[in-house]
């Protein structure tokens, strides 16, 4: 079982199985709403139990996706695609999330600030 919650506390989340993979998405959604690139782990939505729904807000994307995020703190929570996977943020983690960062993808649009040289896989888009 893993544990998180927004910066505030508002939502909480726990999801029943291991959290794996976790991608680092360089897209420019991803690099606007957080900052630098985001690190999310795909999970299966009838595994995860979020409290606090009532202090959310969420967005559509241009692709039919929505990103989810606490309107208290604005802490992002999650992203769901339009085909309804579902990736949570990993930085949502309390204590250790036992995943492994496992490759990159979008790293055609990163930013042009950093390089990325840890040897994992790299992807121009989405797999």
């Amino acid at each position: 079982m893993v544990t998180g919650s927004c910066l505030c506390g508002a939502v909480t989340m726990r999801y029943d199985g291991p959290v794996g993979v976790i991608t680092a998405c360089h897209c420019g959604q991803c690099r606007k709403t957080s900052g630098h690139f985001a690190a999310s782990f795909d999970a299966e939505a009838d595994r995860l139990d979020w409290q606090g729904l009532g202090a959310t807000r969420s967005h559509s994307t241009p692709g039919g996706g929505r990103r989810t995020f606490c309107a208290t703190c604005g802490s992002r929570l999650w992203f769901q695609a339009s085909d309804g996977a579902i990736a949570v943020e990993a930085g949502l983690i309390d204590g250790p999330s036992h995943g492994i960062l496992g490759r990159h993808i979008f790293v055609a649009d990163k930013g042009d600030y950093y390089d990325i040289s840890d040897g994992l896989p790299q992807s121009e888009q989405s797999e």
